[in-house]
């Protein structure tokens, strides 16, 4: 199964909502790991029945059984969810080690969600008279667009007021954006596909609780594993899917990847050994930060950062952490660490932000490497942002009089005349002073090209 659910390329993270990426998400069950879990625990589930043979109580046995076998194989998910979020997209290289998984009570954690969104439908249901609309409105809103969200943030964070919390679930919501929508209608037609298919496999055979208590044949063990198997395999395709979509956007959600699938989140990120009980730092941190204590999260934060100094995701983290602490000359030193790291792996979005904040903070700060102006000016432009690339250059020239970059500098500012300031001619006089000056130099023949484009526009037609 290596071909069926390999890891993601050197390349692009390919989109979840591909076709052959959605492929891969039905694959994901064949995969022998994920194959030989279904098998275990369909055939668990099949010869629990036999505790029926003791009569009254051997109804309760088998209820305890078949409670033990659901919160089994939820774990399992909640290790697909996990892992797939971190890079690890072979369930068949999962290390044999549980100790990474955010928290053992994952599943508990999860059924008291659904609980909970299932008594907020059942009171908006009795608040409406129990209006059918309302009801109908109320369990989509919860079951089909909000529940992904939530699942997210209790993989996590390891918390289930973590996930509750309506903010962070919006805030995630947010950050990943339209495709979430996608997601969560993905989610709703493989839930569908499941309930559907598992009640067509029951009546098609005529299987009831009845028919169970009266004893059954090979035909009836066939079919209660059949039914075992479909579930689990829908179960775990939308496990897959859910931690594909954490790691496709894991650098909004601050999720730290460290599987393989790594080299294709960002260039910089270099091959590493894989602690297995160092990646229960970020369910940790999460709760630590859920709990209040911000001082601790950040000095187990900076910790791993030791570590792994060119992690985006962990300087990401510890960023939001400090604008939580709210202490300014931590905020400050880290600002140029994050940002140095960021123009180096040529993550222009995010150091466009880092650059935004913090100007909104000191409205004089400045990139304390001169060599970052330049190209966060260039960052800047690209994202129609003319007013913070003109804040970038100006005075440029003066204060770094015989910095290299000044041609470049100069280049910026005849754009920003030209395109978005309304002024050809200066910006001409610019590129002229360019040329005069700094003939030699690589900016020079864009300059001179661009010199001719405003010339020409200059001509009465």
């Amino acid at each position: 199964m290596s071909d069926a659910y390999a890891y993601a390329s050197n390349g692009p993270i390919e989109p979840f909502w591909q076709r052959n990426r959605i492929n891969r998400f039905f694959l994901l069950p064949l995969d022998k790991a994920v194959l030989t879990r279904i098998g275990g625990l369909s055939v668990g589930f099949v010869a629990s029945f036999a505790l029926l043979l003791f009569g009254g109580f051997g109804v309760f046995l088998l209820v305890l059984a078949l409670m033990a076998i659901l919160v089994t194989g939820v774990r399992y998910g909640f290790k697909i969810i996990e892992r797939s979020s971190k890079g690890f997209l072979l369930p068949s290289d999962y290390p044999l080690t549980d100790d990474d998984l955010v928290s053992e009570y994952l599943p508990y954690k999860y059924a008291a969600l659904t609980l909970v969104f299932g008594l907020l439908v059942t009171l908006l249901q009795a608040l409406s008279g129990g209006n059918e609309f309302v009801s109908t409105v109320a369990w989509l809103f919860f079951f089909v667009a909000i529940i992904p969200a939530a699942t997210m943030r209790l993989v996590i964070t390891g918390s289930l007021r973590g996930a509750l919390n309506p903010t962070e679930m919006i805030s995630l919501i947010q950050r990943i954006g339209k495709p979430y929508a996608a997601l969560a209608a993905f989610i709703f037609v493989a839930e569908l596909c499941r309930s559907y298919g598992l009640a067509a496999l029951a009546a098609g055979g005529g299987l009831s609780v009845a028919g169970l208590k009266t004893g059954f044949g090979v035909g009836t063990v066939l079919q209660l594993l059949l039914l075992s198997c479909a579930f689990w395999y829908f179960t775990y395709m939308i496990c897959g899917l859910v931690g594909y979509a954490m790691y496709q956007f894991a650098d909004a959600l601050d999720i730290s990847v460290m599987g393989p699938g790594e080299q294709a989140m960002r260039s910089v990120a270099n091959a590493r050994t894989i602690d297995v009980k160092a990646r229960t730092r970020d369910a940790l941190i999460g709760q630590m930060v859920s709990a209040g204590d911000i001082k601790e999260a950040i000095d187990l934060l900076s910790h791993d950062l030791g570590e792994r100094p060119n992690d985006l995701s962990l300087h990401a983290r510890l960023h939001r952490l400090l604008l939580a602490e709210n202490s300014t000359p931590r905020i400050e030193h880290h600002t140029d660490s994050y940002l140095k790291l960021l123009v180096k792996s040529e993550n222009w979005r995010e150091a466009i932000e880092l650059v935004e904040e913090a100007r909104a903070r000191r409205a004089d700060w400045m990139p304390r490497e001169v060599d970052h102006i330049a190209p966060l000016a260039q960052a800047a432009i690209r994202q129609s942002k003319p007013q913070l690339a003109g804040q970038l250059i100006k005075g440029f020239d003066k204060k770094h009089a015989v910095h290299a970059d000044i041609p470049k500098i100069y280049l910026i500012g005849a754009q920003l005349m030209a395109e978005w300031g309304g002024k050809p001619e200066e910006a001409q006089r610019i590129l002229q002073h360019l040329l005069k000056r700094y003939p030699s130099d690589a900016v020079a023949t864009e300059a001179g090209r661009y010199l001719q484009v405003l010339a020409r526009a200059a001509q009465p037609q």
